[in-house]
């Protein structure tokens, strides 16, 4: 059976989610790995589609379940499925063979995750969530976390990071 190695960030709306991934995909890559994200589009409604004219969206907006277009090293890809939450999403990630998938949002999912906390509050909801294994907190505690680093010690989070992976957890079963 398929694995690959999952890390997923969870925090509430201008937490510093993105932030955070964009520096673990940094982090990530000046190791030499391949990165693939997966994110929650927690705005509601679809995501912004690309202009409704171009030959890939006709065939979509007319019904095709899958439409890719491919153009100068890109792929672009829209699939038309219920929403079915982030594993079948990092089954397609994981064609492309990353070293390394991170998720963004989906926080009751079961993947290993770091959690954002910007106040006592946030980590009141947070805590309970499944297999965390740092808190970033903002100048609040965060009781019972197995680990925590304060958000602006950017170092302290690319060396756990590090750490992270040299430990070889988090993978997942496709």
């Amino acid at each position: 059976m398929e694995t690959v190695r999952v890390l997923q960030v969870a925090g509430f709306k201008n937490s510093g989610k993105t932030t955070l991934i964009r520096t673990l995909i940094a982090e990530a890559s000046s190791r030499g790995l391949r990165t693939a994200t997966v994110k929650h589009h927690g705005h509601g409604g679809p995501p912004a589609l690309p202009d409704s004219e171009t030959d890939s969206m006709k065939f979509f907006r007319e019904g095709a379940a899958v439409s890719a277009v491919s153009g100068d090293g890109v792929i672009q890809l829209h699939i038309r499925e219920a929403e079915t939450g982030p594993l079948q999403m990092i089954r397609l990630a994981a064609a492309v063979r990353p070293d390394l998938v991170l998720v963004e949002g989906f926080k009751q999912a079961p993947f290993e995750k770091i959690v954002l906390v910007r106040s006592a509050e946030d980590w009141e909801q947070l805590k309970s969530l499944p297999d965390i294994r740092l808190a970033i907190t903002a100048g609040t505690e965060a009781p019972g976390a197995p680990e925590i680093i304060a958000r602006e010690d950017t170092e302290a989070i690319r060396g756990w990071f590090g750490r992270w992976l040299k430990g070889g957890t988090g993978h997942v079963h496709l």
